[in-house]
């Protein structure tokens, strides 16, 4: 090149970070002023200008040998490799500052925990996505086209521009290493990602002492009967039902709650429970919520239902079980989302009920364009009272609500919205406090509406005849994720309320305690109380619930904040987020305290679990096989089978796996479809597409058994699942089965009454078993 084509690459270089860091800085800007802290505001808004601007420089630097490579060839693809670089990191950027004004949480290594169809689900569930909700990405493309349009960087100005260049990238350097760097969210997502994948490859290596193969396992002797000490029990064992209440933070229930007022009923019952002021989730996030309320279980890579194959645990549900419990599930949305279905199945629980197996009777609830997470809590309830019948035995209900999620629709919404309204005008709050939440009325109301829904519930419970013997646990599964948070630790502060006849008295326990110590204490409970044999040996992480009447806390206890992300920790009044420690006093607010001893004494805590964490549930050393109870439903596969399912999915990896199970069978390689049918199900055990050609493929081989008892269960799951009404009765026609074809028909008929063409189409099925039908 020449001496003036090598000034025209040197301004052209300039010009791109100035333009890129120009954007990057407007757009954070903006997204500080929203809904940044406002008491560092301008501090904050001057780091980012100089931080992003450094990121700026720092990616034109790197690109700079390939610009300039390029540029011999061809100078115009030379800079559309600028262009197209500064397009990516910006629309990045932009959507993860929309992803921020959303839920006010930065995005990191959480997203790479969900499949991309989980993503597309939350993602449309977002009452602000919409086109106009957009407009800030539309703006800022606008100002980068402009920016590197009009901008000029005359000879002399290349100084003075590159002085300030390398001034951004020095302090941009210096605040990485700071104790709390200024980041932008891009920021935050790279080193977030990269600590992910750091901790992943370090996660291989991860060895244990080989004399204590099973860190976690202790002897059963820390946990005491607490609840047995509050309950007047009858001879025969108690029902036990529990409701994980969808988004119920601390901050919006309780006397003394941030925004206290909406959830009058819940108030009111804690005030006639045993209920736990200061009680935390171990997860910031749904995912978390079963595992560690029913197994006091480690997390694993990304959660523990999203392990590839459970490792061998101990649950509540199995424990319960042996105990001669019947076992039921409750929800409103798809039990497959998060995996709940396979840890459930795997835990052997005997009745679940989702969105699948709901009848004409209840109504779903959508929102404008049609999206649903599946039925809303007072139909969810109303299902759980007609299901929960006094039996000759006792029954645990479980119980997961879902209208505390975006987009926040559910039935009676304008009269809870006039609640919402009439609650804000009247309260007490300060001024500050009411602008917030004015932001939020239709998230407010939904709360209301949820507490209302968990009233009618437990007092039409109690015309049932075991009312009398029945426990009530509530909690939430985390904190509403889109009111802006107080502090590190909110995000974890859920209520704990344990409610029954049986009561001898209410109290307040101030002590901390988690989602973890429910499972030991339930059953220390019926151990004790009802002569059952106590296990020798557990795994659990809880210890139990407090029962200390002041604030204190003697537990060690993990949090992940979201999938992937092990890096909170709370001991004994101390909790460690982010490389920063905390006091938390008995308000259950955050102080920050200089790091030194103590700093370094939970720091490795932490790290002595995220290395347990990884070792037992990626090694099968969550407890021994033989002290840990029998699994249904767990399937496993040989090398020579995974060996054919790569052969077949491998290769298509971006294709729907079930699409290729589909066209293996129609090539009648029946024996590798039913493997691939087998290998989908046992991560979605709803997936009735696959269970249908499942039942198809058995019906193609001649096997009429196990084709009509595939296809019988996915109607039993799904009652208005179609296609399986019409394979089951094209197999009744192939096998001449004329009168189980009529019960069918008769089945079809009663759950998907609401569909002419449907009930059409069973008419003309029935035709060929009876022509005068």
């Amino acid at each position: 090149m020449n001496k003036v084509s090598n000034k025209m690459s040197l301004r052209f270089l300039i010009k791109s970070a100035i333009a890129i860091g120009l954007t990057l800085a407007m757009a954070d800007l903006l997204t500080n002023i929203l809904y940044g802290d406002k008491t560092s505001l301008l501090l904050n808004s001057i780091k980012l200008i100089f931080y992003d601007f450094g990121i700026a420089a720092l990616i034109v630097l790197v690109l700079s040998p390939f610009f300039l490579l390029l540029s011999k060839l061809n100078f115009l693809l030379a800079k559309s490799l600028i262009y197209t670089i500064g397009f990516i990191v910006l629309i990045s950027s932009l959507l993860l500052n929309k992803y921020y004004a959303t839920t006010h949480l930065t995005l990191g290594s959480d997203l790479y925990g969900y499949s991309i169809s989980d993503i597309k689900m939350i993602v449309s569930t977002s009452s602000d996505v919409s086109l106009l909700s957009f407009w800030p990405i539309f703006l800022f493309v606008g100002v980068f086209i402009a920016a590197f349009r009009f901008l000029i960087i005359k000879e002399k100005q290349k100084i003075w521009f590159g002085a300030f260049l390398l001034l951004a990238i020095g302090f941009c350097t210096f605040e990485s290493f700071s104790k709390k760097p200024v980041q932008s969210n891009l920021s935050f997502f790279v080193k977030d990602s990269l600590h992910y994948l750091q901790s992943s490859k370090s996660a291989k290596s991860v060895t244990w002492d080989t004399t204590n193969p099973y860190p976690l396992l202790r002897d059963n002797n820390k946990t005491v009967d607490l609840l047995g000490k509050y309950l007047n029990l009858k001879p025969t064992k108690p029902n036990i039902v529990m409701i994980v209440v969808e988004g119920l933070g601390r901050d919006f229930s309780g006397d003394d709650a941030e925004y206290p007022g909406f959830t009058p009923f819940l108030d009111s019952l804690a005030n006639q429970s045993l209920s736990w002021t200061n009680f935390v989730s171990n997860a910031g996030r749904s995912f978390g919520a079963l595992p560690s309320i029913l197994g006091s279980l480690p997390f694993g890579k990304n959660g523990f239902l999203d392990l590839e194959t459970l490792p061998d645990h101990i649950s509540l549900i199995n424990q319960l079980k042996k105990s001669n419990y019947k076992t039921a599930y409750f929800e409103g949305g798809d039990a497959d989302f998060d995996r709940k279905l396979k840890y459930l199945m795997h835990e052997g629980m005997e009745s679940i009920v989702d969105d699948n197996n709901y009848g004409t009777e209840y109504k779903k609830s959508t929102s404008k364009d049609g999206f649903s997470w599946g039925y809303p809590d007072s139909e969810i309830f109303r299902k759980a009272l007609n299901d929960i019948k006094p039996i000759d035995q006792p029954r645990f209900d479980l119980i997961l609500t879902i209208s505390n999620h975006e987009p926040f629709v559910f039935n009676d919404k304008e009269k809870f919205m006039a609640m919402a309204e009439e609650k804000l005008i009247n309260s007490s709050m300060s001024g500050n406090k009411k602008s917030v939440l004015n932001k939020y009325k239709d998230i407010i109301a939904a709360l209301l509406y949820t507490d209302a829904s968990i009233k009618e519930f437990i007092q039409k419970y109690k015309s049932n005849a075991n009312y009398e013997n029945t426990i009530f646990i509530i909690t939430g599964d985390h904190r509403l994720i889109p009111i802006p948070q107080k502090d590190e630790i909110c995000r974890y502060h859920v209520p704990l309320i344990i409610h029954s006849p049986m009561l001898i008295k209410a109290e307040k326990f101030k002590g901390i305690s988690s989602h973890m110590d429910i499972m030991p204490s339930v059953l220390a409970l019926i151990n004790n109380k009802y002569g059952e044999k106590r296990i020798d040996k557990v795994p659990w992480i809880g210890t139990g619930l407090s029962e200390s009447l002041v604030f204190n806390n003697q537990k060690d206890i993990p949090l992940s904040r979201y999938k992937g992300a092990v890096k909170d920790f709370v001991s004994g009044n101390k909790f460690l987020s982010d490389k920063t420690l905390y006091e938390i006093d008995e308000k259950f607010e955050l102080s920050e305290i200089s790091q030194g001893e103590e700093y370094e004494k939970i720091e490795n805590k932490l790290a002595q679990f995220q290395r347990i964490n990884t070792y037992v549930t990626q090694n099968n050393k969550i407890i021994p096989a033989n002290l840990a109870d029998k699994k249904t439903n767990s399937q496993s596969f040989t090398k020579e089978q995974l060996v054919i399912i790569d052969k077949h999915l491998k290769a298509k990896a971006e294709e729907d796996p079930f699409m290729i199970a589909r066209e293996v069978a129609f090539k009648k390689q029946y024996d590798d479809a039913l493997l691939l049918c087998n290998y989908i199900i046992k991560d979605s055990p709803n997936h009735f597409d696959c269970r249908t050609l499942k039942g198809r493929i058995y019906a193609w081989n001649g096997d009429f058994e196990n084709a009509e008892t595939e296809l019988k269960g996915v109607i039993d799951r799904s009652p208005r699942y179609k296609d399986a009404y019409s394979a089951i009765l094209d197999l009744y026609w192939w096998n001449d089965k004329p009168q189980k074809a009529k019960e069918l028909a008769k089945k079809a008929k009663e759950n998907i009454n609401d569909d002419a063409d449907f009930q059409k189409s069973v008419k003309m099925a029935m035709a060929r078993f009876d022509k005068s039908i």
